[in-house]
């Protein structure tokens, strides 16, 4: 994929505004919601006071990823924002393990519309478009809009909900503050972040732990779906590829593969983005040779170097 160089810029230096209403989004309500989600996911649900957000990922028994879910409080339930296309599986899992609970999830991606305002001075873009503007892991609603602040790599970003009523007259506030950005230039950026996405970098093919979700799980809460297979993958170190983040000096997609000197396989590219006739990119790289700022080689014999993603650096808990 390619993308114009100048749009990037605005996005990594300014501030840009995104329609992702392919994400989907559910409405969650009920007594037992928490302590439901709390025993499907990774991270600790126990509570979630009004005005806060988080993300958890909802894993199978072999610990594989169904998706990767932001969670948001507000008056009266909470939004789940999913991946794009995975409203209706994420629902249908849910309602799978409901055996009594009191629980209603209802999809209103149909009836709403998302638009994510991201870059460096996004927090003054959103303010400046007259939305409220909530702290990093924070929602705030006014007026019928939800703003959910979100790591997004090195800045946060915030995904504005409203009703598909709404939609247009929002687009046009935001695009007064913001440059708009087509799905192309958003996913270079997203690219550029480090931010894993469904279907590339995580998926029913892995865990967690090499997408570099480690913010999104809890190590000291109850039992959950796949917790032992994480617990026994981090306690023994087993964990056999990390997502890293790379440049290259040739082009790259989607399936090529590292290799060593040697000619050895080392991972693979899961997104690329051409630009200024370089490459940006994400890969799945073996566990030992995911080290920063080493090189490795694509199998076009293009040079890939390696990097930790700005969104697991943001997220990822630091060792003590």
């Amino acid at each position: 994929m390619s993308t114009d160089a100048a749009s990037l810029a605005a996005l990594t230096e300014r501030a840009g505004v995104a329609n992702r209403s392919d994400c989907g989004r559910l409405w969650i309500t009920g007594a037992d919601a928490l302590d439901l989600l709390n025993r499907l996911t990774t991270n600790k649900l126990e509570t979630l006071p009004l005005g806060a957000a988080c993300s958890t990922v909802l894993t199978n028994g072999d610990a594989r990823v169904l998706d990767h879910l932001r969670l948001a409080a507000v008056d009266g339930g909470m939004w789940c924002l999913t991946s794009p296309g995975r409203a209706e599986d994420v629902a249908d899992w849910i309602d799978l393990y409901t055996f009594g609970e009191d629980i209603t999830v209802v999809d209103e991606s149909s009836k709403t519309t998302l638009f994510t305002v991201l870059g460096p001075l996004a927090a003054e873009a959103i303010a400046g478009a007259g939305f409220p503007v909530p702290p990093l892991d924070g929602v705030l609603a006014q007026d019928g809009a939800v703003v959910i602040a979100s790591p997004f790599g090195a800045h946060p970003a915030y995904d504005l909900l409203l009703p598909l009523a709404e939609a247009e007259h929002a687009r046009a506030a935001l695009r007064s503050v913001a440059q708009e950005a087509d799905a192309g230039a958003f996913d270079a950026y997203r690219i550029a972040q480090g931010v894993p996405a469904y279907g590339a970098e995580f998926g029913a093919f892995n865990n967690p732990l090499e997408a570099r979700l480690l913010g999104s799980i809890s190590d000291d809460k109850g039992c959950y779906t796949g917790q032992e297979v994480i617990a026994r993958l981090q306690t023994y170190r087993k964990v056999q590829r990390l997502l890293m983040s790379f440049t290259s000096d040739a082009p790259a997609m989607p399936g090529d593969t590292f290799e060593t000197e040697d000619g050895s396989q080392a991972g693979v590219v899961t997104s690329a983005c051409t630009v200024d006739n370089g490459t940006l990119g994400l890969a799945l790289v073996a566990a030992k040779h995911a080290v920063a700022d080493s090189s490795l080689r694509l199998a076009n014999n293009g040079t890939a170097t390696l990097s930790d993603p700005a969104y697991a650096l943001a997220t990822e808990p630091v060792e003590a």
